[in-house]
């Protein structure tokens, strides 16, 4: 029983850091593609 709790919690845990390091990727590639064109958004 103690084996199955703890593979969950470390499945959990991966699943949570590959979320936020996907949010961290998507984030920064989102404001590169602001910074490189800022007049698009104006029109």
């Amino acid at each position: 029983m103690k084996m199955i709790f703890f593979l969950s919690m470390m499945i959990i845990m991966i699943i949570t850091m590959m979320i936020l390091i996907l949010n961290l990727c998507s984030k920064k590639t989102f404001y590169d593609r602001e910074k490189n064109s800022p007049f698009e958004c104006g029109f």
